[in-house]
């Protein structure tokens, strides 16, 4: 019994001094641990500001007008007026057919018009020629009927200038009839020549728009036909210009016309139409926005990005967007403490006789409710005030009872986390 009694002793001793050499070569570690240096940072001021809440928008250019050049009458062409690419007005000659075909039927269109107003005047001369006679006879067959009426002459011979009188008034009826006609043929040669000066005129194909003109599809010499389908050229307006997106059905009550669209490329625009109609296999509505596009970096056809502005937040607390970090608890910053009345980087005073002091500021992991953010920055609704300061460089270089030291923005890249180091998660 005192032999086993004497080697328990002995291994509990021996189990002290493991204790004892464990705790020894791991102190110097959890010392060091504690004495970890300061992390170098770059800080930003929560601040109060407005920001813009805006919703992203892929769309695409479309002209405000657009036209196909067709040829409205055959012929060959002689002459191109503008270059590939040109800016045009409305009415500008584009190209010039043969007009020596259209020359020779429009005079003969001016002959046969002149040949029908004389033919008017020579019947218009004829009845009244004619309605002359008629009321010549009709005032002497009177005067012999008042006369038969006396027995001053027969009945045979007063019948006679009766019926006189009533064929001359036939034949004026009939070169009143005559006169209709003939001008009736002036109005169709007036027609004819009109028609003739039409298509004369449409030798010259000219831009119904103004805009800029594409490439064109034919050269001098080629016959063009009439009633081709394909087009000879397009032209399309670029200024303004209209860019189409579709919006989600459940955002249309915060829409309205003269919204401001901002594209990545620059420019701007205003919500100019809003559709009447949900597209029910996509739950969208097209929503149109124009430009002025000045600047003609809009092509019809091209696909933008760009933020469609629905409001304007004024008053709210704002700080950088690369300050939020994911955690378990959601979004989440690194916030310094103040510096108590000591240059950023120095020691803070000593907490009591004998302590050592930490150098650096302390900072904690603080969850945030967050709004809308925009062009760098998001809104803080909750867990920030004004004039607290975030870490919003080397953030990830620290973790639990880490602490920092400021430099200069733009200051180099953040160390690496020291060995065992991990982001804090609130």
């Amino acid at each position: 019994m005192k032999g086993l009694s004497r080697s328990r002793q002995l291994a509990a001793a021996a189990a002290v001094v493991v204790a004892v050499a464990l705790v020894r070569g791991l102190w110097p570690r959890q010392e060091a641990s504690r004495q970890r240096p300061p992390v170098p940072v770059e800080l930003a001021t929560a601040r109060v500001g407005a920001i813009s809440v805006t919703y992203p928008i892929t769309g695409e250019v479309r002209a405000v007008a657009s036209a196909q050049i067709r040829p409205e009458v055959s012929g060959i062409l002689e002459r191109v007026y503008f270059r590939e690419g040109q800016e045009v007005t409305a009415g500008q000659p584009l190209l010039g057919l043969d007009r020596a075909p259209f020359r020779a039927a429009l005079n003969q269109a001016i002959a046969n018009r002149r040949k029908a107003a004389a033919a008017v005047q020579v019947a218009a001369a004829k009845a009244r020629s004619a309605h002359t006679l008629a009321r010549t006879a009709r005032l002497r067959a009177d005067r012999y009927s008042r006369l038969g009426s006396q027995g001053a002459v027969s009945r045979d011979q007063e019948d006679q200038f009766r019926s006189d009188a009533d064929s001359l008034q036939a034949e004026a009826l009939s070169r009143d009839s005559e006169v209709v006609s003939a001008r009736a043929d002036l109005a169709a040669a007036e027609a004819a020549e009109a028609a003739a000066r039409l298509r004369y005129d449409r030798t010259t194909v000219r831009s119904p728009i103004s805009g800029r003109t594409g490439q064109l599809r034919v050269t001098p010499g080629n016959l063009l036909q009439e009633g081709n389908t394909q087009p000879l050229l397009v032209v399309n307006q670029f200024r303004p210009i209209d860019v189409v997106f579709a919006l989600p059905q459940r955002m249309l009550g915060q829409v309205r016309r003269g919204l401001a669209v901002r594209l990545e490329t620059g420019e701007q625009g205003r919500v100019s139409a809003i559709d009447n109609a949900v597209d029910p296999s996509t739950g969208t509505t097209p929503i149109k926005v124009s430009f002025s596009n000045t600047a003609l970096r809009l092509v019809p056809g091209q696909f933008v990005k760009g933020a469609l502005q629905l409001e304007r937040l004024n008053g709210v607390t704002l700080i950088p967007q690369v300050a939020v970090q994911s955690g378990q608890k959601g979004s989440f910053v690194y916030v310094a403490a103040p510096a108590r009345g000591a240059a950023p980087g120095s020691a803070p005073a000593s907490a009591g006789a004998g302590a050592t002091a930490r150098p650096g500021r302390a900072v904690e992991a603080r969850t945030l409710e967050l709004g809308p953010a925009n062009d760098g920055l998001v809104v803080v609704r909750r867990g920030l005030v004004p004039g607290e300061q975030v870490v919003i460089r080397g953030q990830f270089a620290l973790g639990p009872g880490a602490r920092i030291i400021t430099r200069p923005p733009g200051g180099g890249a953040p160390p690496p986390p020291a060995p065992g180091a991990s982001p804090r998660q609130p």
